[in-house]
This record gives C-alpha cells, sequence and structure tokens, in this order.
C-alpha cells in the first residue's frame, strides 16, 4: 500500500500538524466517517474567530452513502474533481452568509473571509483526527445551492475529508497530481515587512 506523505520543506520549524497538511486526491473508499467525528469537525468551525464575533458562516456534512453526497457527486463536481471526490468520506459544505442577524446585507469579502478562518479550522482539525482533507473550488455552485435550498448564503467550497487511501492504484494521472511535490513561494516574497 502507498500512501504519499509530503511534509513542508520549511524555512523555518513549524508545528507537525501545519507541516503534515496537504490536500490528497486519494481516499480509502472503504473508510467510514462517525456523526461524533463529524461534530467534532462542525465544533471546531465553531469555535472559529471571526469579526465582531458575527460567526456569518454555516456548515452542510454530506456522508458518502447519503442521498446529497450522492447528488453532490453526480451534478455539482467539474472536471477532474468528479473523478477522485465521491471516493471520500465526507463532503462538507461551507457556506458564507449574506445578511446580518438584524436583516443587513454582510459584506461578501468580509463574509467570505470569516468563513475561510472557520473552513480551515475545519480542515486542521481532521488532520489532528488522521484524516485528509481537500478544498474543491471546483463545484457548480448553483446545482449545489439548489440541492439543499439555501438561498441568503453563498457557497464558498466543498471539501472533502476522508482516510488518505492507496496511491498504488489510481490512474497515472492522479498518481502523477499525487507525486507533485508541495511548492511555496520563498519567506521573502510574502513577508512585505522587514524581519
Amino acid at each position: 500500500m502507498t500512501k504519499i506523505q509530503k511534509p513542508a520543506n520549511t524555512s523555518v520549524p513549524i508545528s507537525d500538524l501545519l507541516a503534515n497538511r496537504w490536500s490528497p486526491r486519494v481516499y480509502d473508499p472503504t473508510h467510514e466517517i462517525t456523526k461524533e467525528q463529524v461534530l467534532r469537525l462542525a465544533e471546531a468551525a465553531r469555535w472559529a474567530a471571526s469579526g465582531n464575533n458575527a460567526q456569518p458562516w454555516r456548515f452542510g456534512f454530506a456522508l458518502r452513502g447519503e442521498e446529497l453526497f450522492e447528488s453532490i457527486s453526480t451534478v455539482g463536481l467539474t472536471g477532474f474533481n468528479a473523478t477522485w471526490a465521491p471516493h471520500a468520506s465526507l463532503y462538507v459544505l461551507a457556506f458564507a452568509d449574506k445578511f446580518k442577524a438584524d436583516g443587513t446585507e454582510l459584506d461578501r469579502n468580509s463574509a467570505y473571509f470569516n468563513n475561510a478562518l472557520a473552513t480551515s479550522q475545519i480542515v486542521f482539525e481532521a488532520e489532528a483526527m488522521g484524516l485528509k482533507a481537500h478544498y474543491m473550488g471546483g463545484v457548480i455552485h448553483d446545482e449545489i445551492l439548489k440541492l439543499v435550498g439555501i438561498e441568503d448564503a453563498w457557497l464558498t467550497c466543498v471539501i472533502t475529508i476522508g482516510l488518505q487511501g492507496d496511491a498504488s492504484n489510481v490512474s497515472d494521472e492522479l498518481k502523477q497530481r499525487e507525486a507533485t511535490p508541495r511548492e511555496r513561494k520563498a519567506l521573502s516574497e510574502v513577508v512585505i515587512t522587514k524581519l
């Protein structure tokens, strides 16, 4: 069995949780996630930081085998995502609210930023649980919004979560993508102040 490991080649030490987090596309299609594990992921998101503690986010959780998961796999994924994502154990649907509690409109940029804080906590909690996660932007937003019946929020992304699978028996294209080294810009390119 081949599980690809790609720890970050950092210029200074960071925590193992952060260094070992990456987004595989090969999942164990027999792995089942429990309700308790899903609640743990939801709880991690619930405690994310947010502007004015507004928490302008909501999440949907669709387990493989459920009707919503299968519908998203059929009509909600684009291109290459449709070939590998259905092997994940769980889809997390991340929504950013369009309106504040008092009914006034939320700024989309602010809502997306807050949503990103909460989704990152889901991803890191999954990593802490020994699972892997992969953000997917390549989804059909309108179709997924129709499937869940939500009109007062933006779908920001769908996250696949599951147990990393065996990469030895996958397509050559998928194998190549999994084996591609992780790269990041140099610190000097992202830090704009003098250290």
